[in-house]
């Protein structure tokens, strides 16, 4: 018996095929019913789209089985549904996220596909316009985001989270593109890493994090050859964990010789991650996370980008309230 799922009908594009079965949300008592409405390969014109959307967006379905087909749809028609002034921009950027999170799995499925690199710099770039022409992105993006951490979510997270605070910065569009690139790849090397070292529900012993540090040189071998990745990318990939006064890996390089990007990249990565749900620890709160990376993490960050960084949320992450007993700290912004 097949199952379904709710979709929203903002992504589907006039005068395309539709590369899946749509259905329409029939309900039957307790039950619902599903009836077939557009078959799969046929073409969803001006006229049927607008009564699609007008009288049965809400009542729209595909099977489970499709929803891979659904966001390489997405994928496909990223630009387009991007450049629609009549999407809202929470629907373009769950099209982003969805569209980001299928291409990371994939390449993680396949880090020497190719076409799954040339897809990572695709998305780059539709995103980085999404990003710099609409002010709303910054709620929209973050409402999407996924905070059950895996390599995959982690990687779009830190990514859509890097553009954001690198626009914050007035960074130029290919400077997005580089940020943003590197750190959907910033992990890459994991894949190198012993699963049950990667997944464990619990500290690591000294000999799993010797290996767990290894990652970043991992990455840069898997990536360093390919002409479609530029080298401030790889920078990203191979210095994120390198820390301010030198006590990072797997260099231990510090202070600027660490590149600007890959010092951004150090507060993200650790912000996302203390924000997520990981196998060995519960979320915390973003207020208490930047209070941590503060006052218990001396010397892993470029203090003046960190208190950059919380100038930015600030105002604008609405997860970060403040409770009876936090601390409040006052950053004023770095020029």
């Amino acid at each position: 018996m097949s199952e379904y799922i709710s979709i929203s009908g903002g992504a589907l594009l006039e005068g395309t095929g539709v590369e899946f079965d749509l259905f329409l949300r029939a309900a039957a008592g307790e039950a619902s019913n599903y009836v077939l409405y557009c078959r799969e390969g046929e073409e969803l014109s001006p006229e049927r789209r607008e009564d699609l959307l007008g009288k049965h967006a809400d009542r729209l379905c595909i099977a489970t089985g499709d929803i891979d087909k659904y966001i390489e749809y997405q994928e496909k028609n990223l630009k387009t549904i991007l450049s629609d002034d009549n999407k809202s921009t929470r629907e373009k950027s769950g099209v982003v996220y969805q569209v980001a999170t299928k291409v990371v799995t994939d390449l993680l499925e396949n880090p020497k596909s190719g076409r799954n690199m040339e897809r990572i710099s695709e998305w780059v770039t539709q995103t980085v316009g999404h990003i710099v022409d609409d002010d709303d992105t910054f709620s929209g993006l973050l409402g999407v985001s996924s905070k059950d951490y895996q390599i995959y979510t982690h990687s779009v997270n830190t990514s859509v989270l890097g553009l954001l605070f690198g626009k914050h910065l007035s960074f130029k569009e290919d400077e997005l593109a580089r940020i943003g690139s590197g750190m959907l790849l910033h992990d890459i090397g994991k894949l190198s890493i012993p699963l049950n070292v990667v997944n464990k529900p619990g500290h690591l012993t000294g000999e799993e994090f010797k290996a767990m540090k290894k990652h970043p040189k991992a990455g840069l071998e898997i990536l360093e050859h390919r002409s479609s990745v530029n080298v401030l990318s790889l920078k990203i990939v191979i210095q994120h964990h390198e820390n301010y006064d030198g006590s990072g890996y797997p260099y231990g390089i510090k202070g600027e010789d660490i590149h600007l990007f890959a010092r951004i990249a150090r507060i993200i990565d650790a912000y996302d991650a203390m924000t997520s749900k990981r196998s060995y620890a519960e979320p915390m709160r973003p207020f208490a996370v930047l209070a941590e990376m503060k006052n218990k993490m001396p010397g892993c960050f470029d203090e003046k980008l960190l208190r950059e960084f919380i100038y930015f949320l600030g105002p604008k992450d609405q997860r970060k309230k403040r409770r009876n007993g936090d601390t409040v700290y006052s950053f004023p912004s770095v020029k």
